[in-house]
């Protein structure tokens, strides 16, 4: 008979050797216990030693699956889709290579999203600089203080506000394999903000999503050169990000609420990819996020003046103008500080 374990945990790697111990055994310390843990770690071709890493650790526990795929899928969601297909426990869990969870995380996640009946479950993280920890808050527009709050993320435009922060990232969640399967949610392979489309077809099909904004369970490392593509600002980044993001906006076209705050936070990231494309690559691609917003119900304000000046001669086809003007700001973002601070506004 088969062991029926309690989370499934998918884990895509890509040249992690440096953090990928640490990512594993902060799995392997759970407080659950590793033996009612599925450990799925995907090997998405890795050119360093990652691949005798995970081997190692399949070769001690007969709970780890590791999967090494003869081609670089290039983009997380193919690893993760079929870490999604092979898990057999009820729920799923997300880990990045280069992150680690608390140890009391998995016991917390998997005991709320059964006490709850929960379609998913949030909670909340740190981002590591190597130098500090920082605490997201998770919880918006809600003076509530408990320690589990739940909520129906269609029910009204407040609430959808609430679960439509930059939390999108699939790890520090657990999800509710049923409802992954039955309404066919997989990332997309083929773009960029493959995590947003998963969050939020996830959402729109949950009824009951539950936080727990004061327990901090995953930590987030970053390290200036693991983290994911959206951070490589170069032509294809942007190309894959805009369709992704498309993708993302044709799945909601039905939701009857204002997407402010997911459209500010987005096509700001897409400014800012554009802004340090090479100037000979700017034109075309301004063109390609003019049609983009054309096609929006409503427009948008950033509350950073620079950007909304920028895409206000983007929306006006002021192209040479706004070409400037990103100039201009790709000299501001190469001073590291201002860099820095971008990024702390940004990261997921």
């Amino acid at each position: 008979m088969n062991k029926k374990y309690k989370v499934s945990v998918i884990i895509p790697v890509y040249n992690a050797e440096k953090y990928l111990k640490t990512a594993i055994d902060s799995i392997i310390n759970q407080t659950i216990g590793f033996d009612n843990v599925e450990l799925i770690i995907v090997n998405d071709n890795s050119k360093d030693n990652s691949k005798k890493i995970i081997e190692n650790y399949a070769n001690k526990y007969n709970n780890i699956i590791d999967i090494h795929l003869d081609k670089n899928s290039g983009l997380p969601g193919k690893p993760r889709n079929i870490g999604i297909d092979k898990a057999t426990a009820d729920y799923i869990i997300f880990l990045d290579a280069d992150d680690e969870y608390f140890p009391n995380a998995f016991e917390l996640l998997y005991n709320t999203i059964v006490s709850e009946k929960s379609d998913f479950v949030m909670g909340s993280h740190y981002h590591d600089n190597g130098t500090r920890q920082m605490k997201i808050n998770i919880l918006h527009y809600c003076d509530d203080n408990s320690d589990i709050i739940n909520i129906n993320p269609l029910k009204n435009q407040i609430n959808f506000n609430r679960t439509s922060h930059n939390h999108v990232a699939p790890w520090g969640k657990i999800f509710n394999k049923t409802l992954i399967n039955e309404n066919n949610i997989r990332f997309p392979e083929d773009t960029l903000a493959e995590d947003t489309y998963f969050y939020f077809k996830t959402l729109i099909n949950s009824t009951k999503i539950t936080l727990l904004p004061n327990n901090i369970i995953y930590k987030y490392n970053i390290y200036e050169t693991s983290k994911s593509t959206i951070h490589k600002h170069n032509l294809k980044a942007f190309n894959n990000y805009l369709n992704g993001f498309d993708k993302v906006m044709d799945i909601l076209k039905n939701v009857p609420y204002s997407k402010r705050i997911l459209l500010t936070s987005n096509l700001g990231n897409l400014l800012l990819i554009l802004t340090n494309l090479d100037r000979k690559d700017k034109k075309d691609n301004m063109k390609k996020l003019n049609a983009f917003e054309m096609k929006l119900d409503e427009q948008i304000t950033f509350d950073k003046k620079e950007l909304n000046i920028l895409n206000k001669n983007i929306l006006k086809k002021q192209y040479t103008k706004a070409i400037i003007i990103s100039e201009i700001y790709k000299k501001l973002y190469g001073i590291n500080f201002i860099k820095q601070i971008y990024r702390k506004n940004h990261e997921t």
